[in-house]
């Protein structure tokens, strides 16, 4: 760290490692301390300091069927009514068949591409399922 550091302590542990991995992902240095009770100070180097007063949000995602049942894609969306009316919007638009939303956590979206990408690939294997055989 550098000596214009800024500190900030966290009450929830989950939304510090939100912020810890927004602040990794986006290439700046951290320093993480676990503290008593569940609280973790964070300090970062002063240019990233906007990240310490960002509250970590989650995101809402569905899976969409395409043009045949062998195509899936996943959709993520700010806010839950936004991905709700994209769902619509499949269906009016072309008929095409949408899963649940579901909402994942402030520390899994941080992980930005990272996360997002594993999931389209594990999406895209359910067209694939199988009963297991050895070879």
């Amino acid at each position: 760290m550098c000596h214009t550091a800024v500190s900030k302590i966290f009450e929830s542990e989950r939304d510090a490692i939100a912020v810890a991995l927004s602040v990794m992902v986006s290439k700046g240095a951290i320093h993480y301390e676990a503290l008593p009770h569940g609280r973790v100070r964070l300090t970062v180097n002063q240019g990233d300091v906007t990240w310490l007063n960002e509250k970590p949000a989650p995101s809402y995602v569905y899976v969409q069927e395409g043009g045949s049942m062998s195509e899936l894609y996943l959709h993520e969306y700010e806010t839950e009514a936004s991905a709700a009316a994209s769902r619509v919007d499949c269906a009016s638009a072309g008929s095409y068949k949408t899963g649940a939303v579901v909402e994942i956590s402030p520390c899994l979206r941080a992980l930005g591409d990272v996360f997002y990408e594993t999931a389209q690939a594990l999406v895209e294997t359910v067209s694939d399922l199988t009963f297991y055989v050895e070879d």
